[in-house]
């Protein structure tokens, strides 16, 4: 591949353009990839660990059997990703993006940050958000089935719909009025 090497350590790429190409067994360690285009790539073994993405695209990404330790996107527009294609343990940040029509399922992701996001029509089924920050994030339509979200904060966040029969829920924080959706999901009637 022309712009990376099979090991890149503390480097910077800026405007990359990588849409629709395939990359295969590279490592990326500190590295900062900054208003790169990745729309559709395929990342197959990749790793990429302590890197940060900012303004990047990423949508429709495929990281396929990749691993991410430690790894923040920042004003990223990374939509229909399959998350839990990667490997784990996975451990990744977004803040400022754009993460709709995602899916998480069934990744353990303590202490994820998902802050000042769009996340609609985002999977979360099965995954464990233990100790998870969601604040100022928009989860419309957002499926949480069998979310561990134990001591995890949603202040600020609107538009989820959490059944607390269908999740973990202890010492999870949200806000008021918002907080009302919680009832939603319980066969009570509110006046």
């Amino acid at each position: 591949m022309d712009y990376f090497d099979n090991h890149s350590d503390g480097l910077e790429f800026n405007n990359k353009q990588l849409a629709n190409r395939e990359l295969i067994d590279f490592e990326f360690c500190g590295c900062r990839f900054i208003k790169c285009n990745f729309t559709g790539t395929i990342f197959k073994k990749c790793r990429f660990e302590d890197c940060t993405f900012i303004e990047c695209n990423l949508s429709l990404a495929i990281p396929k059997f990749c691993s991410f330790i430690d790894v923040d996107f920042v004003n990223c527009k990374a939509v229909g990703i399959n998350w839990a294609e990667a490997a784990t343990p996975i451990n990744i940040n977004f803040y400022s993006s754009t993460i709709n029509s995602s899916s998480f399922f069934g990744l353990n992701l303590t202490q994820i940050s998902i802050t000042d996001c769009s996340a609609k029509d985002v999977d979360f089924t099965e995954a464990n958000l233990t100790r998870g920050t969601f604040a100022a994030t928009n989860f419309l339509n957002s499926r949480f089935s069998k979310t561990n979200l134990t001591q995890s904060d949603f202040r600020s966040s609107i538009n989820y719909t959490i059944n607390p029969e269908c999740n973990l829920l202890k010492k999870t924080r949200f806000s008021s009025p918002e907080a009302i959706s919680l009832l939603s999901g319980l066969d009570i009637i509110l006046d």
